[in-house]
This record gives structure tokens, sequence and C-alpha cells, in this order.
């Protein structure tokens, strides 16, 4: 891209056509006829011309770190955790296949508890049959809050 957009920058210098460009720079880039189209041709928005080269490297670590973290919960699988509640015995489940952490209760919950779910970012999801939220360490944390308010509010 940075090829590109400098070929793009002596072009316009030059008074050169899109066409002459566009052909420029698949020569010497390897980008396609519609990818080098795309940084040459304005928008009616747009002021000038090029590829955006602004935060590519930032982007690229997060994604690469994303894999990572995806790696490892597919590598971790899917853990279950039974914890007997005065709710009943409520099944904690880390589900790497769709990376959600659940909590299925035996019953339907009554609503104290289940205003404890949504205020800790559980939502129930009808096709799996259980209350759930993103698996990550915030998810975790929220389950062990909720289990942790569950057990002291109806013991109390």
């Amino acid at each position: 891209m940075k090829a590109a957009n400098a070929i793009i920058r002596r072009m316009e210098k030059d008074l050169s056509s899109e066409g002459d460009m566009i052909a420029a720079v698949v020569a010497h880039t390897g980008l396609s006829a519609d990818a080098a189209a795309r940084g040459i041709k304005l928008a009616p928005w747009q002021s000038r011309r090029g590829f955006t080269t602004t935060n590519r490297r930032a982007e690229l670590r997060r994604l690469e770190q994303r894999l990572a973290a995806l790696a490892r919960m597919k590598e971790r699988g899917t853990q279950t955790v039974e914890v007997e509640t005065s709710a009943g015995a409520v099944e904690i489940k880390e589900n790497a296949d769709i990376a959600r952490i659940q909590l299925i209760f035996p019953g339907k919950p009554d609503d104290p508890t289940r205003r404890v779910l949504k205020a800790n970012g559980f939502r129930w999801s009808p096709s799996q049959g259980a209350w759930q939220r993103h698996l990550n360490e915030s998810g975790r944390y929220a389950a062990r809050r909720v289990l942790k308010t569950i057990s002291g509010a109806n013991a109390a």
C-alpha cells in the first residue's frame, strides 16, 4: 500500500489519468486491478487518492493476539462444574466451541436471580437452554459474582 501510494502521488503530479495510475499500481505492486481502483478512484466524499495505512500494524498485532487467545481457548476445551446453591444445583459450563460461559439452572430461576444474572451481563439463550455471556476473564468473574450473590441472597 505504501508503494501504491508513492506511485499515485508521483503520477498525480504528472497529471496522469486514472487508467494509467491503475495500470502502474498493478504492474509495480502486484495488487489486482479492482484493488488498485479502490485506492485510486475518488468517492464524492474523498479529498485525496490513496490507501490508508494508519494503524495497520496495531490492527495486525491485535488480530494476532486474538487468534492466539482463541487457540488457547480451544486448547482448554469445554469445562463443566456443578455448584450447589440455594437456587439448586447450577451447572457452570465454559463452552469453548461457542466462546460462552453458561449458567444452567435446574428450572426457571426466580425473579431476583434473573435480575442478578442480567445485571452481570448474562442473557438467556433459548437455543442453548442457558444463561450465557462471552467467555473471557470478565465472564468468569461475573459467573463467580452471580453464584456468590444468589447463594448469599437466597440463604439470608
